[in-house]
């Protein structure tokens, strides 16, 4: 942490990409985030209040924070959240508010977003086969999500995204499916590699590469590369020709992008992770509970940054380093 307010890592990494997780409830239980073998209730007494996680928004800020991105959990379901955002978005130093959101909730919820200052939404699909969606998600939401898809796309956002996870024997069937989304829709359809998000789900058997994806939608047409825009995070872009919308890639394990890691993770319960796969985690939500001040926890963060992994090992990295989505907030 610079006099400037600039954070930097151990490895000379500028942070400045929060990822704020408001919640670890959600009103699915993905296969991949909380398989159905954690039967563990989450106590909400083990969250952080809105108003601690607005306090720590604005610590963060000073230091150099410049973008929040809201995750849980399903952030929606979290009581107060439009005004909580709002609030955010006023915060001085933050410049962009994104949310990633599973969709259900966003019919009735796109205008107050774009209302509270949220920029940019990520949506996460993973099917369109309405079976297949209760399967992977334990619930019949599929017409919920589409719905709350179309409502996104007329509510002003700066961006939509979809997020697709592909899953090799799951959903790989639906990749040109997908991939034919962006031809009608302004819209992001992003492919995301599977990741070790539990051991009990992953296997190297489910992963497939982007590369892999890339070539299975070869036959639309040549892929046109799409230059990077500020803040667009890690995906490879491009474009069909003729395309309303684009094709992303995120090539997570099998071409990681740790060398340009610019985000940290804070959890619900208030731990710091500075990196998805391990390290030092700070516990701010015990620094609050024992009294400390802004400055404490801002002097806390320092050393925590300084550890941050500089790699995570990509899809062959240590098997102990799988952390469990729904309590990261992805």
């Amino acid at each position: 942490m610079s006099m400037s307010g600039q954070l930097v890592d151990g490895s000379g990494r500028s942070v400045e990409y929060l990822r704020l997780s408001v919640t670890d409830r959600c009103n699915l239980s993905c296969a991949y985030c909380r398989p159905v073998t954690d039967v563990r209730k989450p106590n909400p007494c083990d969250m952080l209040s809105l108003k601690d996680m607005l306090r720590l928004v604005r610590v963060f800020a000073r230091l150099g924070i410049r973008k929040i991105r809201v995750t849980g959990g399903e952030p929606l379901t979290r009581k107060g959240i439009i005004n909580f955002i709002e609030q955010v978005a006023r915060t001085e130093g933050i410049e962009r508010v994104a949310l990633t959101t599973n969709g259900i909730l966003m019919r009735s919820m796109s205008a107050s977003l774009v209302s509270a200052g949220v920029k940019n939404v990520n949506i996460s699909l993973d099917t369109m086969s309405r079976d297949k969606y209760a399967r992977l998600t334990g619930r019949q939401g599929l017409g919920d999500v589409m719905r709350g898809i179309k409502a996104a796309l007329r509510a002003g956002f700066e961006s939509v995204k979809i997020n697709m996870v592909a899953i090799r024997g799951v959903n790989s069937d639906e990749v040109m499916k997908f991939a034919r989304l962006s031809t009608g829709i302004n819209a992001q359809i992003r492919f995301i590699e599977l990741m070790p998000a539990s051991g009990d789900y992953w296997n190297e058997d489910k992963f497939i590469p982007a590369s892999e994806i890339k070539r299975n939608i070869t036959p639309l047409g040549p892929l046109l590369r799409v230059e990077s825009r500020p803040w667009s995070g890690p995906a490879e872009v491009y474009r069909l020709e003729g395309a309303k919308g684009e094709l992303g890639f995120i090539s997570a394990m099998s071409r990681h992008f740790c060398g340009a890691c610019n985000r940290m993770r804070l959890t619900s319960g208030g731990k710091l992770l500075t990196c998805l796969f391990g390290g030092t985690a700070l516990d701010i939500g015990q620094m609050i509970r024992s009294g400390a001040d802004d400055e404490d926890i801002a002097s806390a963060v320092l050393p925590a940054l300084l550890e941050k992994n500089s790699s995570h090992g990509g899809a062959n990295g240590d098997s102990a380093l799988k952390p469990r989505m729904i309590g990261v907030g992805g």
